[in-house]
């Protein structure tokens, strides 16, 4: 089930002593996706999937989100009350990838990711496919 379609933009710049998502501004695509709901003894891996294309509405907004994923989900996470560790983050690009963003040591008073990027698996593919046949 679709829950939010629209363009996050960001212009590089920090507000409220908060990291911008980059610090150079870029445009995305964002679907927000309902996989599953966890019931009865049922617990699901993935929850929601958030579909991102690169939206370039100027040639100044096109920064990748490929180093930045960890700061765009915290956003995105905090704003939609989303379970990072729960939500599958997809980039449509040349090849669809999948970020997996594993949760390392709390040395800061935020937690820190180490970030990966995978194909999408054929499962996961049939999953979105309804979802990113107009992005």
């Amino acid at each position: 089930m679709l829950l939010h379609d629209f363009i996050y933009e960001w212009d590089g710049k920090t507000t409220k002593d908060e990291k911008p998502v980059s610090w150079w501004p870029g445009s995305y695509r964002v679907k927000i996706v309902r996989l599953a709901t966890d019931r009865n003894n049922i617990s699901y891996l993935f929850h929601t999937a958030v579909i991102l294309k690169n939206a370039r509405v100027n040639p100044t907004m096109n920064t990748s989100l490929k180093n930045y994923i960890h700061n765009f989900a915290r956003k995105i996470s905090k704003e939609y009350d989303l379970n990072i560790d729960k939500t599958l983050w997809i980039e449509l690009a040349d090849k669809i990838q999948v970020a997996q963003l594993k949760p390392e040591q709390k040395l800061a008073p935020e937690i820190l990711y180490s970030v990966s990027w995978r194909p999408i698996r054929p499962n996961e593919l049939e999953m979105i496919k309804s979802y990113i046949t107009d992005m």
